[in-house]
């Protein structure tokens, strides 16, 4: 009984937990203050690199050091940069998924404009408790760390982003502007 709950274990894969998913949306959309119509979070297609990044302290740490080339990314950090773009950008149906969900019980609000999908929370009380839980700590921190090393993150454009980290890191993109 034991080997296949172990198995089972190593098999789980956090990129396909709806639930995983959407508390990590959530606490994006708040630490990064994008909480009204004012403040949009810019392009979605962002979440499918920044919810692996604030993950794990790695993934921060690559993205801070690497973002718009500050470092000379090594043959392994390369690696590493390519396998995020690659492994996350399968995601993006999910996301968005996920965020029409968190749409119809008005957790967000989704705007559509100039062939991009925005985002904010819509009701931002719903969401603290979720901000505030002990639980979520360390993304909490690994947010606000990114917050601070990268200016604008909710609102640069999505292919500013790709830019300034996959492309300039040596990752082959898949998307055309």
């Amino acid at each position: 009984m034991e080997i296949s709950f172990d198995k089972r274990r190593l098999m789980y894969n956090n990129s396909q937990d709806l639930y995983f998913i959407t508390y990590n949306i959530i606490l994006i959309l708040y630490y990064l203050e994008c909480v009204g119509k004012d403040k949009q979070f810019k392009d979605y297609r962002k979440l499918v690199f920044l919810i692996p990044i604030i993950s794990n302290s790695k993934g921060t740490t690559v993205l801070l050091d690497y973002y718009k080339a500050k470092n000379k990314a090594n043959r392994n950090i390369t690696l590493e940069i390519s396998r995020l773009y690659y492994d996350s950008i399968e995601n993006i149906t999910l996301i968005r998924y996920v965020l029409l969900i968190l749409e119809r019980k008005e957790i967000i609000t989704l705007v559509t404009e100039n062939n991009k999908t925005n985002l904010y929370l819509n009701r931002v009380e719903r969401c603290e408790r979720i901000a505030n839980d002990k639980r979520f700590d360390m993304e909490k921190g690994r947010i606000i760390k990114l917050k601070k090393g990268i200016h604008r993150l909710g609102t640069i454009n999505y292919m500013t982003f790709v830019d300034n980290f996959f492309k300039r890191n040596g990752v082959a993109i898949w998307e055309s502007y």
